[in-house]
């Protein structure tokens, strides 16, 4: 094997960038995909050597994905290392009985890769590059996983006024925290290698259209600090500037946020670009039973994070003993992609585990006939992977309030 293919699936821009990094010495060709869909198609097409498969992803998850592999005669017999960042012995064991060769459990070091991979197909250093120091393999201890309700810190650049201040809107009811900066030059100074750590931002959002692309080359500059090796970057830039968005891409941001800004998203497309657990959001607790709050203004992106990070969430409801849980609807007035992938995903999640569920709201949105709705609109590209834990149904069973609700348990 002269050169070993391997296909990284994870929705995570950065564990790309940090397993891209990690091979970057070795004689390799990586491919990537950003969830288990787009996974199953890159595999049947470049038919790798390695899968490095995350679990947790949105359209499809690597449990089922690693499950449509195994299924499929041509690819099943591919090895498989998973991310998870669960270490728990039954979430282990689960994984093992899949098949996999191997598994790393996030947060991990570019060494753990290396190791891994190693022990499957042979590595060899590309040609006139020194081998790689050897790194540690275990992954990095107790770092506890960020949350939005964390103090966020916003380095916003950009020549208009206006932008930071929309930008300082969107985000402060959340409490995070935005500065501005008139252009990078004036925005270094949140960089200098004489700063503490806590006094730097911990994600940039910049404007693109600075002459020169010194919007794009303001990126090395951040991450030669030490503590910011790996801090996201979110280019600011309109909608038809699709050549910016490109070179933003290929110079490793996180994505973009185009203009006119959308006030709604732009909280919901921080917590992505920073991998924040976005749950505490939506759910909180009324006595023994979970409440899950679906705002009317639900982003697509906000769906889709609410989503992915509610399967943890409710695992760990069960563990803490709960086993009821109810999804408030009531601020609903127009059942819309968002609310049916978060409110299908949830009650999904629910029945998987076997906690008891309820769903406040009315029919001024035409909420009662959601199944009919979610069946319909499977047909949509980016619903047509979503469980429906509603089939055989036509209408439901909505609660007038908290109280009627939680009182039918």
């Amino acid at each position: 094997m002269s050169q070993p293919k391997i296909l990284s699936v994870d929705d995570s821009r950065m564990i790309h960038t940090l397993i891209n990094k990690a091979f970057a010495a070795h004689d390799v060709q990586m491919v990537f995909a950003s969830n288990g869909a787009e996974g199953l198609e890159v595999a049947e097409r470049e038919k790798p050597d390695v899968i490095l498969l995350d679990v947790t992803m949105p359209v499809m998850d690597g449990i089922e994905c690693l499950t449509k592999l195994k299924a499929t005669p041509s690819l099943k017999d591919i090895p498989v290392i998973m991310l998870t960042a669960e270490a728990g012995k039954e979430n282990v064991l689960k994984i093992a009985k899949m098949g996999v060769r191997d598994y790393i459990v996030k947060p991990f070091v570019e060494g753990a890769v290396i190791d891994r991979v190693s022990r499957i197909v042979t590595l060899k250093p590309k040609s006139g590059a020194p081998a790689p120091a050897a790194a540690p393999a275990a992954p990095v201890a107790n770092k506890k996983p960020r949350v939005v309700t964390d103090a966020i810190k916003i380095l916003v650049v950009d020549e208009h006024p206006a932008i930071i201040e929309s930008i300082q809107k969107a985000v402060a009811k959340h409490g995070w925290k935005v500065v501005g900066a008139a252009s990078p030059d004036a925005a270094k100074g949140h960089f200098a290698a004489n700063i503490a750590a806590e006094e730097t931002p911990d994600i940039v959002l910049i404007s693109l259209a600075f002459p020169n692309k010194a919007g794009l080359k303001f990126l090395p500059i951040a991450h030669a600090h030490p503590a910011l090796t790996h801090i996201p970057f979110l280019g600011l830039c309109v909608k038809t500037a699709t050549f910016e968005q490109n070179d933003a891409k290929d110079s490793g941001f996180a994505g973009c946020i185009t203009k006119p800004l959308d006030a709604a998203e732009i909280p919901d497309r921080i917590a992505r670009a920073m991998e924040l657990d976005n749950t505490p959001f939506y759910y909180s607790a009324e006595g023994d039973v979970q409440v899950v709050t679906i705002p009317h203004d639900l982003s697509e992106v906000g769906s889709i994070e609410l989503s992915r990070h509610s399967r943890g969430k409710i695992a760990d409801f069960v563990n803490a003993g709960y086993g009821k849980l109810l999804l408030d609807l009531s601020d609903v007035m127009k059942v819309e992609i968002p609310i049916i992938r978060a409110v299908a995903s949830i009650v999904h999640e629910c029945d998987k585990i076997g906690i008891k569920w309820r769903i406040v709201g009315s029919d001024t949105g035409n909420l009662l006939h959601f199944p009919t709705i979610l069946e319909t609109n499977k047909k949509v590209a980016t619903l047509k992977d979503l469980p429906n834990p509603f089939k055989g149904k036509n209408q439901l069973n909505l609660h007038p309030s908290l109280d009627a609700a939680i009182g039918s348990f």
